[in-house]
């Protein structure tokens, strides 16, 4: 009776230890993912036609990096529409170009990324982190014109801290 109970509390232990190893060696402790933000601006035909004709969005990223892209729900097909980012708002812009860049167009939908997992930015020669929250602070406003040379706007809209205004 004695060894049948010395056995039943090995057996019991041994039980116990490979119950710990297995629990401590559980798929459940994966690492949470940080709450990321985005924030997306309309921008319409004209300052005065509130006909929406594409978006710019502001992204924020597990690793705090922020990204910026510009989308026009209609494109013309091998067109460069050149776009701009302005300081200012719409009603009242400043003389600051912040960004030129072009979308070429494709026929249908475009987008262009206009910032890709951006953390730093260099002002006045010094490089500062940069994430959402700075990323909000900028007066700014986005247009599109058809093509280059030519005066047609196509899309116009306050975005980050302008679309406030």
């Amino acid at each position: 009776m004695l060894t049948i109970k010395k056995h039943a509390l090995k057996v019991g232990a041994l039980a116990l230890a490979m119950g710990i190893t297995f629990a401590a060696c559980s798929d459940d402790d994966e690492p949470v993912k940080p709450n990321t933000r985005s924030k997306e601006y309309k921008l319409t035909k004209s300052a005065t036609d509130a006909t929406q004709v594409g978006t710019v969005k502001l992204t924020e990223n597990a690793d705090s990096s922020v990204n910026l892209s510009i989308t026009l729900k209609a494109s013309t097909k091998d067109t460069k529409h050149p776009f701009y980012l302005i300081g200012g708002s719409v009603a009242t812009p400043t003389i600051d170009t912040l960004l030129k860049d072009t979308i070429p167009g494709n026929g249908a939908e475009a987008t262009k990324v206009i910032w890709n997992k951006v953390k730093t930015v260099v002002v006045n020669g010094q490089t500062r982190k940069f994430n959402y929250d700075s990323a909000l602070k900028i007066s700014a406003f986005s247009k599109v014109y058809f093509k280059a040379g030519k005066d047609s706007v196509i899309a116009i809209g306050n975005i980050l801290k302008s679309s406030a205004q």
